[in-house]
């Protein structure tokens, strides 16, 4: 039986190869994953229609968690709200 030769430092067709880690990441790409504010859709600062783009959830639905969470945080939503809307590009 003949040895095939592929080369210098090439490894045989059945063997697994290594893909770059950076090309496949999906953490690394800033397309999807990045969170944002949604000034277009927005009510007041657009931080629940950007974290509804961001996390996949209803906009209405984290309007109504924000408010319940004001409500029952004693205010405390408000301060991360506004955080929120002015750290978030």
């Amino acid at each position: 039986m003949a040895k095939r030769d592929n080369g210098p430092g090439s490894t045989p067709k059945s063997w697994p190869t290594s893909t770059n880690s950076r090309k496949t990441n999906p953490m690394n790409s800033n397309t999807k994953n990045k969170l944002k504010l949604d000034k277009a859709n927005g009510k007041l600062m657009g931080v629940c229609s950007g974290l509804a783009n961001w996390s996949g959830m209803d906009a209405n639905l984290l309007r109504i968690i924000f408010v319940l969470a004001t409500i029952f945080g004693f205010g405390s939503a408000v301060i991360i709200y506004l955080a929120i809307g002015l750290i978030v590009d």
